[in-house]
């Protein structure tokens, strides 16, 4: 019987070349007219017709790339590297579509090949270097980005993004460099911004506070420039922060949450890492991620987005938000076992739907000297958002409102959030990283968790550098360096200013 039934298998078709070339000239034309989704099934059934052609996994994979699609480009891209390893296209692709699916290793090692085939790739070197980056394979992205500083094309990327890596490594003939291309006009503006940003860290490093502080003053007011010319009105982002933070504290009165406690999710897997940018909470993820049983999800910014609709009304609306928000965090990378780090930290305002949600879950305020975390904001160029974090004044304003409702949460959620301080954090690391992994968040002790600047995983904050290695101290009080230019932020700071010294 099993013989008979042997001889009833369908064998697989041989390849039909010919076909397949017809079906490659129509899908390039429907893509050539933007008939991407024409496209696609062609390229598919070209494929098909001839599994052993590279074009059609290759073109296919490209019309899936432009339609934001990188999942299915993926298989498509290391099948056409598989079928033809001597292509660059097919390599550097797969580097891409890894890339932005957060497959760093991958996108790593593709980009390496493609290099290797061709190597004087620009686009290919640059990606490289900062997928090296975010995995902490600092020697190796700084050779990509000196390779690159060599290129007048790159020359200003690349020198920005090793003083922001290690400024020990910016020459003095880097530093003039630097400086030529800040103060060029046909230097594009935001280009300019960056590179003072840069020198700003190079001169610090170097003990020239004085022009330090110039240099970061010029780059915030590029930035400042810039958003102004693209219609964005700070000072009314300011406002509007502020009466959405206050709008939050009005809505989640002690009646009302205690009117809403319980049958929301039991599960405890959440951490929350909360607060205001440069507040040291990647070192809290980066602790925590050291930790077998724990997956750093970074900033998924998923919360708000749910949230956006409104926030939740009753039991059962906040146990469904829940739902989606676990669903999420897997297709983030949560394997639906153990615990993640969420480090949205504008979940400050969403304190009160986190209790909701997750009364199981653990909150983490990063909590920093109100002076140094205000100080590191300015001296960020951020990669996005935080448009109201380049003046010093908004700064301080902006300060002000997220630290008056996390004041609202401690009043109307007592012993909710735990407050986890950078600077006892930094003086005695071995006996707070202990209590930060086995009190505030009830996971077993492990050492790897004092290791956490050699943890591989990736770290895509600004923050990366830093946290790649062992604790430092060199960032506390550092607000000291430039006491005398800030008395716009001690003013607009108010109570959270130091006390004047006479």
């Amino acid at each position: 019987m099993k013989a008979a039934r042997a001889k009833t298998r369908r064998r697989p078709a041989a390849p039909d070349p010919q076909a397949a070339a017809a079906l490659l000239a129509s899908a390039a034309a429907h893509a050539a007219a933007g008939r991407f989704t024409d496209a696609a099934r062609d390229y598919e059934r070209a494929e098909a017709a001839d599994p052993l052609d590279f074009r059609a996994p290759l073109s296919f994979a490209s019309v899936a790339m432009r339609q934001g699609r990188p999942a299915e480009a993926l298989p498509r891209l290391r099948r056409a590297a598989e079928l033809s390893p001597g292509l660059f296209e097919a390599w550097h692709n797969l580097g891409a579509a890894a890339q932005v699916l957060g497959q760093w290793e991958e996108a790593a090692a593709a980009y390496a090949t493609a290099l290797g085939l061709r190597p004087g790739a620009v686009e290919t070197r640059r990606n490289l270097a900062i997928v090296l980056a975010i995995l902490g394979r600092v020697d190796e992205a700084l050779a990509c980005h000196r390779a690159l500083a060599g290129l007048a094309e790159t020359r200003a990327w690349a020198l920005t993004r090793i003083a922001l890596l290690r400024p020990a490594e910016i020459s003095d003939a880097d530093r003039v460099a630097m400086c030529s291309l800040a103060d060029d006009p046909a230097t594009p503006e935001q280009t300019r911004a960056e590179l003072q940003f840069a020198l700003g860290e190079t001169l610090e490093w170097r003990g020239d506070d004085g022009a330090a502080f110039a240099a970061f003053e010029a780059g915030n007011r590029l930035k400042r420039q810039a958003l102004a010319a693209a219609g964005v009105d700070t000072a009314s982002l300011v406002r509007a922060h502020a009466a959405a933070a206050k709008a939050v504290a009005e809505h989640y009165t002690p009646a009302r949450l205690a009117a809403r406690h319980g049958g929301a999710l039991a599960t405890t897997a959440p951490i929350f890492v909360v607060g205001m940018p440069r507040s040291g909470s990647t070192l809290i993820e980066q602790i925590l991620g050291s930790h077998p049983d724990v997956v750093s999800l970074g900033e998924t910014a998923a919360l708000p987005r749910l949230l956006e609709g409104g926030l939740p009304t009753d039991r059962a609306e906040a146990r469904a938000l829940a739902r989606r928000y676990l669903d999420q965090m897997r297709e983030a990378g949560w394997r639906g076992a153990g615990r993640f780090v969420d480090k949205t930290l504008e979940n400050y305002l969403h304190v009160g739907a986190i209790a909701q949600m997750f009364p199981g879950a653990v909150i983490l305020h990063a909590v920093r000297d109100p002076v140094d975390t205000c100080l590191s904001c300015y001296r960020q160029l951020f990669a996005t958002g935080a448009e109201t974090l380049y003046d010093l004044a908004e700064i301080g304003a902006e300060y002000v409102t997220y630290r008056r409702l996390m004041e609202h949460w401690r009043a109307v959620l007592p012993g909710r959030v735990v407050d986890v301080e950078h600077e006892a954090l930094i003086a005695d690391p071995k006996a707070r990283i202990r209590w930060l992994v086995t009190e505030a968040v009830g996971l077993a002790w492990n050492d790897a968790c004092l290791r956490f600047h050699e943890a591989k995983g990736p770290v895509r904050t600004a923050s990366s550098g830093q946290v790649r290695q062992p604790i430092f101290t060199t960032s506390i009080a550092r607000w000291r360096r430039h006491e005398p230019r800030l008395g716009g932020l001690f003013e607009a700071l108010g109570p959270y200013a130091p006390p004047q010294r006479g």
